[in-house]
């Protein structure tokens, strides 16, 4: 871009990444990351938390099932702000 000089102002080119931390929107997402560990963000807390972190055991129209350490949770997908996978570092 330099040599041709197409942008005869000056301009800084950034490239970027989405990052490894998929945030999950359809069926098709949850889907392909059953298993897999991720975080869910909450309208409202639940048990005083409005953020849950386990792992994605299944799914239906109506509720998302983790577990979180042993146990397992249901959640109502109507109170869930937003799922996202989660990379343990």
């Amino acid at each position: 871009m330099d040599e041709a000089d197409y942008i005869d102002k000056q301009y800084f080119l950034e490239v970027s990444s989405p990052g490894i931390e998929r945030i999950l929107k359809k069926d098709k997402h949850l889907k392909q990351n059953l298993g897999s560990e991720i975080e869910i963000k909450l309208f409202r807390p639940i048990d005083k938390k409005k953020s849950l972190e386990g792992t994605l055991e299944k799914f239906d129209e109506e509720k998302i099932y983790i577990k979180i350490d042993e146990d397992e949770k249901e959640i109502n997908r109507k109170d869930i702000a937003q799922i996202k996978t989660k990379y343990n570092w």
